[in-house]
């Protein structure tokens, strides 16, 4: 009766303990899950600010799509985010009764090699090149249009409005070029990085965050370049810019008299 009385109190103790321990294997579930969250977010973060510089940049409106910007890099950036994949990578490892991965391995992003970095670019030298380019073509092309005597003034005028456009259009440009910036880290690097670290994939998961870090620091100059080519259109032309445009006169003319 003792030994059936010890085996009964066995049989008990290890329910119990499995119990437990199935406890334990779902609260860290439930925490990695909340862990991935994070980094599921980067993706609509990114999302809803590509969705606000659309507007943003229509309505010529810098100071919003600077902050924006910000915001962007705040959204990516690799030292804000390494400390939650690390946990996460750490988490599914005791979680599944893997092998842990080796912490000086998990501590930094690794550094990429340039020809592994893709994300888009758009230095000022390259719009402006690009824009000359596209001038000199609406120019030639005006110039057939009005080539009879007598069309000098509508020429002057074909001219003009070729150098305003252009001017405009790379405003334009530099702006799309923020929201493709987004695109490319929504599209290419989230899929990627929410892959891997739910796959505990570490090497890839770490390359994959460095490239959304490099990505997010792309914004910064992406803006500065948006930023020179507004600034030039409202020296061509401050009311292309709409209300913005009227407000920045406004304040000139209110320096004006100060």
């Amino acid at each position: 009766m003792s030994e059936l009385t010890d085996l009964v109190a066995r049989l008990e103790r290890q329910v119990g303990e499995a119990e437990e321990a199935h406890q334990i294997a779902g609260r860290l579930s439930d925490v990695c899950e909340e862990l991935l969250d994070e980094i599921r977010r980067i993706s609509f973060s990114v999302s809803e600010l590509r969705f606000e510089l659309d507007g943003y940049i229509a309505d010529c409106d810098y100071s919003a799509v600077q902050r924006a910007t910000y915001e962007i890099r705040g959204a990516t950036d690799g030292d804000s985010l390494l400390p939650i994949l690390r946990q996460v990578l750490l988490l599914q490892a005791l979680r599944d009764g893997a092998v842990l991965p080796d912490l000086a391995a998990i501590e930094s992003l690794p550094e990429l090699p340039a020809e592994e970095v893709a994300h888009p670019t758009l230095p000022l030298e390259e719009l402006l090149r690009d824009s000359e380019r596209e001038l000199e073509e609406r120019e030639a092309s005006a110039r057939q249009i009005w080539c009879d005597e007598g069309d000098e003034a509508d020429l002057e005028d074909a001219l003009h409005e070729a150098r305003t456009d252009a001017i405009r259009d790379r405003a334009t440009r530099a702006g799309r070029h923020l929201m493709e910036l987004c695109e490319y880290i929504i599209d290419e690097l989230c899929p990627e990085l929410v892959t891997s670290a739910e796959n505990g994939n570490i090497e890839e998961a770490l390359e994959t965050l460095a490239a959304v870090d490099i990505a997010g620091k792309e914004a910064v100059p992406a803006y500065e370049v948006y930023e020179a080519a507004l600034s030039e259109q409202y020296t061509n032309s401050p009311s292309s810019l709409g209300t913005v445009g009227e407000h920045l006169m406004l304040f000139e003319s209110w320096l004006g008299t100060q």
